[in-house]
């Protein structure tokens, strides 16, 4: 089966839907971040209402030539003040047109920077859940594609929209004492005008938003391959990857066709249109034109110019603001996607009586605990049990018995569907969320650290640590050596995701991450699958002392884990199977004697006898 196949599918399934009204939504939620710029908003109309009686005076003033100076009978005097108004206005409307740019670009840029901030911020609120259905890609695509047409439209919509209104009106208070009859014969057009530039928004709106959706979930194909690019070429895929994508990119090009086919019939129908309102001017003016004499026949032909200038000075303005309304077709598209995740409620969130309340001797209780992933698809189920302050409890269990989700709970990763959590008897939900995970330590099984060098990323969870508190949690994490070995010592840059550390190298710098904020409870995801034998060793002898007074749970896979432990907990199906010490449990006779015997004893045995033997 093709990898790309339910991407595929999900392009195909994409059918036209949505339209005026959720687009009128989403334009009104942009709205709102113009009410923090009034005065840019001040400055735009302004600056919008002066270009367009600038750029109304050259035909009126031309007419005035041809009627007060052309004649007959000619008189020349006026000419030269016509002509200085004329290239005055010129003037003006460029400058007056060039800081109205300016001003539209810098606000629009400010609430680029609103929407792409409330964006960003909403992601890292997001609870695990959210990220666990959705793909990298498709998020990046928001924060990038889709922001950028939103950029594209902001950057033109107010100016070009007052200019529209500015120019009509101007025009309408100029031509309408001159001939009312001849004013709505050429208005006439504009009712068809709008409809066609409707209709042309509501079919195309629908097309242009699935192109944004097959684009979102197309970057998160590209981003796996491209992540998984060893894995494609291990198994001689490159192939069927390339094919994927490329029928993918049909379906998204024969979308944009589509759109494209309707805009190439509606774009041109308005010009077009407000042209054969300027012919039905002339037929009008044809017929009724009276020549009593040279001079009234001047001032007639003089006003005739005038009304044709004035319609083929509209066609500007109809013409921008056909092109702005392409723009918010794609723009909404964009929009409603970074909305979607804006809006998208967290699942787990200070509850409204919430208290920064401080761990003290950090007992920790599970009381009846259920939770699950899916509603009815219970993970953990009546999970009970108590871990005394300063206790290390190694947790065991089969691959999906729920060890992960269990320590995900303590710091409200999820939350649970039923009973409690309580840290020195009070539920964690009375905690909130900042301060219960700055005292709650995570050491993840999924190694990660950032572009940037090894000081950042050991004090990336107390920026304001000081350079003893980074070496101190370096030693304790046994990476210490290693990292004054280097050249650049604590300043050396470790390359995107860690990329030039070793497996344990990384594990220990996530270590001591998470050591540097002194945390009351310490959590640990499998934290030692990458290390080898003796830096094993190494490691627990220094968790071993850092965790003396810390509540400590840590997934074991090793025996070395296992042995240090107070405690073992091993889960089965999702409940608690047995828990107890060590030799208790061998006692018992029961589900952990026979994981021991069978895992430790046979497979692990060359590390329990290079650790002292059990």
């Amino acid at each position: 089966m093709s990898i790309s196949k339910p991407l595929l599918e999900y392009a195909r399934s994409l059918k036209p839907k949505g339209g005026f009204t959720q687009s009128i939504s989403a334009f009104r939620r942009l709205l709102k971040y113009h009410s923090g710029y009034r005065w840019f908003l001040t400055a735009i109309v302004i600056l919008a209402l002066i270009r367009s009686i600038l750029f109304a005076i050259e035909p009126l003033y031309t007419t005035y030539i041809i009627i007060y100076v052309i004649g007959p009978p000619t008189n020349l005097k006026p000419l030269l003040g016509y002509l200085l108004v004329i290239f005055l206005a010129g003037i003006g409307y460029a400058i007056s047109n060039f800081v109205l740019t300016l001003v539209h670009g810098v606000m629009s840029q400010y609430i680029v920077r609103d929407i792409r901030t409330d964006y960003y911020s909403s992601l890292q609120s997001k609870s695990f859940s959210f990220y666990d259905s959705r793909g990298v890609g498709d998020l990046t695509s928001r924060a990038t594609v889709d922001m950028q047409l939103v950029d594209s439209f902001l950057r033109t919509w107010l100016g070009t929209v007052l200019n529209a209104v500015f120019t009509t009106i101007i025009i309408i208070v100029i031509i309408f004492p001159i001939s009312p009859i001849m004013t709505l014969i050429s208005m006439a057009t504009m009712p068809l005008i709008f409809y066609f530039t409707t209709r042309l928004w509501t079919e195309t709106m629908p097309l242009f938003k699935n192109m944004q959706l097959i684009i979102g979930r197309l970057g998160s194909y590209i981003q796996q391959n491209i992540i998984g690019m060893k894995t494609v070429r291990i198994f001689r895929r490159e192939d069927d990857v390339v094919d994927g994508f490329k029928d993918v990119e049909d379906v998204y090009v024969n979308t944009a066709i589509n759109a494209g086919k309707i805009q190439s019939i509606y774009t041109p129908l308005g010009p077009a249109i407000l042209t054969l309102g300027i012919a039905l001017v002339y037929v009008y003016a044809g017929e009724t034109l009276g020549v009593p004499g040279t001079a009234l026949a001047i001032a007639q032909v003089g006003y005739l110019i005038l009304f044709a200038r004035y319609m083929m000075r509209l066609t500007m303005p109809i013409r921008d603001l056909s092109q702005t309304l392409g723009t918010w077709i794609a723009a909404y598209a964009g929009l409603e996607r970074i909305l979607e995740i804006t809006d998208t409620p967290r699942n787990v969130e200070d509850l409204p009586d919430a208290k920064g309340l401080k761990i003290g001797k950090g007992k920790l209780e599970f009381q009846k605990v259920t939770f699950g992933y899916v509603k009815d698809r219970p993970v953990l189920d009546d999970v009970t049990f108590t871990v005394e302050p300063g206790e290390k409890i190694a947790i065991l269990g089969a691959t999906g018995s729920g060890k992960s989700s269990l320590i995900y709970l303590v710091p409200r990763f999820y939350d649970i569907q039923g009973g409690s959590i309580k840290i020195d008897g009070y539920d964690i939900r009375e905690f909130k969320l900042a301060s219960l995970r700055k005292q709650v330590g995570v050491v993840l099984q999924d190694v990660f650290l950032f572009s940037g060098t090894i000081r950042e990323n050991i004090a990336f969870g107390k920026p304001d640590a000081s350079m003893d508190e980074i070496v101190q949690a370096a030693k304790s994490a046994r990476i210490h050596d290693f990292i004054e070995s280097l050249p650049s010592g604590y300043d050396t840059p470790v390359g995107e995701r860690g990329v030039t550390l070793s497996g344990g190298q990384k594990q220990r710098m996530t270590i001591a991450r998470a050591l540097i904020t002194d945390p009351r409870i310490l959590i640990m995801d499998d934290s030692l699958s990458f290390v080898d034998a003796k830096t094993e060793q190494e490691i627990q002898a220094a968790i071993e002392e850092a965790t003396k007074t810390r509540t400590t749970l840590i997934i074991a896979q090793r025996f070395s884990t296992i042995k240090t432990a107070q405690k073992i907990l091993v889960l089965e199906n999702g409940s608690i199977a047995e828990f107890g010490p060590h030799e208790e449990l061998i006692a018992n006779n029961g589900v952990y004697k026979r994981v021991y015997e069978t895992q430790f004893i046979q497979k692990a045995s060359p590390i329990i006898e290079e650790a002292g033997g059990a």
